[in-house]
């Protein structure tokens, strides 16, 4: 597993209307989908797999760099870890704290593992020894000694993606068409 640290996008490096019109072409989906079929559909950072709502995530933090070599799948999760700017200010799901008795990448796992066994966000976070709530701040530096922790409360936008990956998760969770590695990583 690569090593997931608290980070963001510089505004600079945002979407402007040329790269989201790219997003919708054809070339992105080919593209897309190499990156999903080279890592089979698989989090790099945590180890989700879900054939629907991962995501091709630019490594470098570009959208315009569109090499391969530049693409990885991360899952909605960790995106929002990654780009904890996003996380914690726009989307508001994503909580800050200084204390931890887990690494970044393994309060993703065990989270995904806890909620698929229906354990609230209270129970999770003391399980994972979270503590000292910290305000979020556009510093790599800073940032890079807390942990997020995506919490289980509506986002700020209903139609962001982030909630509809949720609703299908939901779905899926108990459902016997559920793949069998997230059934193993939820541990049913």
């Amino acid at each position: 597993m690569k090593r997931l640290y608290l980070s963001f996008a510089p505004p600079a490096k945002w979407r402007d209307d040329g790269q989201k019109k790219w997003l919708e072409g054809t070339a992105w989906k080919q593209l897309r989908q190499k990156t999903m079929d080279r890592h089979d559909y698989t989090c790099v950072y945590c180890g989700y797999r879900s054939e629907k709502y991962q995501i091709a995530d630019h490594i470098d933090g570009d959208p315009e760099n569109n090499a391969e070599g530049n693409l990885q799948v991360v899952c909605q999760m960790c995106n929002l870890i990654k780009h904890a700017g996003q996380g914690c200010t726009i989307v508001g799901i994503v909580d800050l704290y200084k204390k931890s008795k887990f690494s970044q990448n393994e309060i993703m796992r065990i989270t995904h593992e806890m909620r698929n066994r229906g354990a609230s966000d209270a129970r999770i976070m003391r399980h994972l020894g979270l503590e000292e709530k910290a305000r979020f701040r556009q510093d790599r530096a800073y940032l890079k000694g807390l942990y997020g922790f995506v919490t289980s409360r509506p986002s700020f936008d209903e139609n962001d993606m982030y909630s509809k990956w949720l609703e299908y998760r939901k779905s899926q969770v108990g459902n016997p068409c559920l793949d069998k590695r997230q059934t193993r990583l939820a541990g049913q």
